[in-house]
Order: structure tokens, then sequence, then C-alpha cells
């Protein structure tokens, strides 16, 4: 029993390491183009216009710009850069395993490493469920939890992933320390310093968690403060980051204006919004009386809540309308959201079986999810490979 175990774990380490390196090649293909690519329509993205701004126009903006930057100094500047996406994006799909790993271990029951790291990647996959009649392009007018087209959202994603683990390692899984308090301020603040994104969903989260301890739990008032110290690094990037973007002299700003970031882009914005999140949406309908049950799931939730008041209230204003920067919040929002709704999944199969308990609706309910999952990796692959097929970030 032991030999086949080993057998199989290293089996699976065999297949998910050959699975990231394949992955890598075509992630450096991918950027690289990106890149080096001077005609428009082909291998467009956001990533070639950030290196130009750091590069040529010297707007250092987020710690990308000081990379690039850093790059630019060498002969190799635009292979570096793809390296540099490249293992940040491969990153991603390991650490989302891991963070996904960890909170396998918080449950009752054990997985096949194996089948964590099938989830992992496609996690890192999934977008809108792609209907053509109703949003005939793959990306734009759906809200995605992932892409291949923006530098700062790439490496905020993996950064975030790798901040949610010291997270669960710090809140749920032991007893906080000063050190763990320490790493997890620190990722958070790196995190933020590449994009602020991340931070505008999980710092409001944040909050409503330690206000929930001391009032409900009654925790101690000083361990509230410590932990909310954490965030404070974090915050006062974000105030950095806003003086150089909203700053008086820069004419931007952002207004209260309910649902035109969500509808300014796409054929049918209403439509898109649910298709965005139309396997979430379902599990959630069906644990819509005991989601506050599961920590796990409840935080998830709480989380894309922000991410979600934020795009459906708030629209940029001056040189920066239409550019619908408050969708990056909700984009990370939505990726913790698929990854808790398919963990939820996995849990609900097995504390009560399928096909077994002779559940009809509750077997209908997992063949919907699965179902409704694998449309959402099935879409976010059919576009990578449209990606790689030099066609334009926005089809």
């Amino acid at each position: 029993m032991n030999l086949s175990k080993q057998t199989d774990n290293k089996s699976f380490k065999i297949i998910f390491a050959a699975s990231l390196i394949v992955y890598a090649a075509a992630c450096f293909y991918l950027f690289y183009n990106q890149l080096v690519s001077t005609t428009p329509s082909l291998f467009s993205s956001d990533t070639s216009v950030h290196v130009r701004m750091a590069v040529e126009d010297g707007f250092l903006y987020s710690l990308n710009s000081y990379i690039y930057l850093l790059f630019s100094k060498t002969p190799f500047m635009n292979v570096g850069i793809a390296c540099f996406l490249t293992i940040s994006t491969v990153f991603s799909v390991y650490l989302t395993y891991i963070l996904i790993k960890r909170i396998v271990s918080l449950y009752s029951f054990k997985v096949k490493d194996s089948w964590l790291g099938l989830l992992a990647f496609m996690c890192n996959f999934v977008m809108g469920f792609y209907v053509k009649f109703l949003n005939a392009q793959h990306y734009i007018g759906y809200q995605n939890a992932n892409m291949w087209h923006n530098s700062t959202y790439i490496v905020m994603r993996v950064c975030a992933v790798a901040t949610l683990i010291l997270f669960v390692d710090m809140y749920v899984q032991k007893p906080d320390t000063a050190e763990k308090l320490v790493f997890f301020s620190i990722m958070l603040a790196v995190t933020t310093a590449f994009k602020p994104s991340f931070a505008t969903v999980f710092c409001p989260f944040m909050a409503l968690l330690l206000l929930y301890d001391w009032i409900i739990k009654k925790e101690k008032f000083m361990r509230i403060f410590t932990r909310a110290l954490t965030v404070v690094p974090s915050l006062f990037v974000i105030v950095i980051e806003s003086k150089v973007f909203f700053g008086a002299e820069t004419g931007n700003g952002y207004e209260i204006a309910p649902f035109v970031a969500l509808s300014e882009r796409g054929d049918h914005p209403k439509a898109a919004l649910i298709l965005s999140i139309l396997f979430p949406l379902t599990v959630f309908i069906v644990h819509i009386t005991d989601f506050y049950k599961d920590k796990i799931y409840c935080s998830s939730l709480v989380i894309w809540l922000m991410g979600f008041l934020l795009v459906f209230f708030l629209r940029e204003t001056g040189s920066r309308s239409g550019d619908g920067n408050f969708l990056w919040g909700y984009s990370i929002a939505l990726f913790v959201l698929f990854t808790a709704s398919a963990l939820k999944v996995l849990k609900d199969i097995k504390i009560h079986g399928f096909f077994k308990d002779k559940n009809i609706i509750f077997d209908l309910y997992v063949i919907a999810s699965i179902v409704l999952f694998l449309w959402h990796v099935i879409s976010g692959i059919w576009y990578f490979i449209l990606l790689l097929g030099g066609n334009t970030y926005f089809i």
C-alpha cells in the first residue's frame, strides 16, 4: 500500500512538473511575442505598453516598472521580461496547488495530490462562461479571473496567492505569531506594490473579519489591533499609488456611477455579468442557507462582494475614464471565489458522496457544477490558444 502511494506521488510529481514546463514554454512564446511585435493587431497586449511607460516614458508606478527598467539595462531585455512573466504565471499554478492543499488539510477528508494539482491548473485558466450569441468576444465584456495580456495583473495574482497562503497559515490553520504577522504584512505590501487591486478587495474583507472577531467572538482587543496593523503598510502603498494616478495635477479621479464600468464593453453586459460567475453562482444558490458555516468559502464570498461593490459603483474620470481599472480588483476576487467554490463542490462530494444515497437533487447539482466549471476552464484554454495564435487580447 505504501509502495503504491509512493509510486502515485512520484508519477504525480513527474506529470505535474512536465505540465508546468509545457505551460511555461507556451507562456514564454506568448509573452516574448507580445513584447517584440510591431504590428498593432498581432500579439497586442497591455504588457508592451507597461514596458514602454517604464523604459521610455520613465513612468514608474509599480514594482513591475522598476523590474522592466532593470532589464532595460541588459542586452536581453525582452527575453528577461518574458522569463519574469512566465515564472510568475507558472508559479501561480504551483502556489495555487499549495493553497488548495493547505485548505483541504483543514477538512476531515483527504484528496489525492493529482486531483489537487489538476484543480490548481484549472483555477488558473477559468474565464467567463463563453456563449457567442450573448457576448461575441472571448475576453471583452466578461469579467475574468485569469488573463495573459496584463503584466501587472499577472504578477499581482501570484503574489496574491502567496499572501492567501500566509493568511490561511496565520489566521485559520494555526495561531498567529509575530513572525507570521510580519511575513503576511510584507507579502501583502509587496502584492500591493505590484498592483493595488488585491488590497482593495482584501483589506475591506480583513476589516470586516476583525470587527466580527472583536464584536461577535469577543477576542481580545490587542490581538485584533496587532492583526489590523498588518494591513497598514499596504494602505500606505495605496496612498502613494493613488497620488500618482489620481493626484490633483493628473486631472483624474473617480465617481459614483452604478453599473457603468461593467457595461462599457460587451454585447449584453447583464448577461455577461451572470455568465462570468455562472459556476460560483450555482454553488452559492445551493448553499444559500448554510454558506456561513464554511469559514473559507464564506470568506471568498465576502472578498468577491468587496470587488463587486467597487466595480459596480465606481468609475474613473479624466484620462483614465473608460479604462475599467476597478475591474482588476473584481478579477482577483473572482479568482478567489472560483477556487473556493471548486473546493466547496469537492467538499460536498467527499462528505455526501456521489450517486450513493440516491439523492437525485444533490447528484444533479454536482453534475451541473462540474459541467459549468469545465466550460469556464475550456473558455480560458480556448482564449489562451487564440492568444498563442497571435490574436489581440480583446478578441
